[in-house]
């Protein structure tokens, strides 16, 4: 312009789509919209988010637990184990693991080994602080977090005591999901959280668990509603296995056009 300044266009990144996440015993919080409980079997392991190279599983276990200032006692269950697999490296066609635990958080809710994996065959251990590059794949670990990121997915995992705990496990692990870039409308992911990213038009509402204030109460909650099939359906014989009914894993990216984006999240 005549005062001499230059201003140049960029074009826009594709805005993030919304987050989807996963808390307490357990709470589902689909993208775009919708909730739903789920307790899970005691031990097993289910695909919770599958898209193209990218796969997170996750185990549920028991417990028991007081609410409403120990007026309330709860069997429910919590999310102890967060397993990531993806392929990197393109045509190298490399594996890589990562497991977050919460069996290895101690009384100050963090671990040196509460993060672990697999980078080509070698192996890595990482506690507070530690950060592992392997490809396009990155795992960042905090005081008793983890974020694993690859081709515009972010997986945040957490870790929380079990306040008030009457028996089970003494620690539980949050776990969110986040797609950038245009991730989700080139993966349209599955699983029993990963689903709600491809199907921007409509909420997921699922079966809720509702709480008495008092006495003893037992969660029954599958997501019933919500997802795709049966339960059963997301079970997987293990931490890292990619095949289910649903599985994205060996499938390709594909364009697709996503309205609104939104994420998906499961709440207490």
């Amino acid at each position: 312009d005549a005062g001499g300044n230059v201003q140049l266009w960029v074009e826009p990144s594709p805005p993030s789509s919304p987050p989807a996440s996963v808390d307490k015993d357990p709470h589902l919080h689909f993208a775009h919209g919708g909730r739903a409980d789920f307790r899970g079997k005691h031990g097993q392991l289910y695909a919770f988010f599958s898209a193209p190279g990218l796969s997170v599983n996750v185990r549920t276990e028991e417990a028991s637990f007081l609410l409403h200032n120990g007026k309330l006692e709860v069997d429910g269950s919590f999310i102890t184990e967060a397993h990531v697999v993806a392929r990197v490296g393109g045509a190298k066609r490399k594996r890589v693991t990562a497991s977050f635990w919460a069996s290895e958080l101690g009384a100050f809710n963090f671990g040196w080994k509460m993060v672990n994996g697999t980078c080509g065959g070698g192996s890595f251990t990482l506690g507070p602080l530690g950060i592992k590059v392997c490809e396009e794949f990155a795992a960042r670990v905090g005081h008793s977090s983890a974020t694993f990121e690859i081709r515009g997915w972010s997986i945040r995992v957490e870790g929380r005591p079990v306040y008030n705990r009457v028996s089970g496990p003494h620690h539980r692990l949050d776990v969110a999901f986040s797609g950038h870039d245009g991730a989700p409308a080139r993966s349209l992911p599955h699983g029993l959280l990963g689903q709600a990213f491809s199907t921007p038009e409509h909420a997921r509402v699922g079966k809720l668990d509702v709480y008495p204030t008092s006495g003893h109460f037992i969660t029954s909650a599958m997501a019933e509603g919500a997802i795709d099939g049966e339960v059963e359906a997301y079970e997987v014989g293990g931490p890292h296995e990619t095949r289910f009914v649903f599985s994205r894993f060996d499938g390709a990216e594909r364009e697709a056009q996503l309205g609104a984006s939104g994420d998906a999240s499961t709440t207490d």
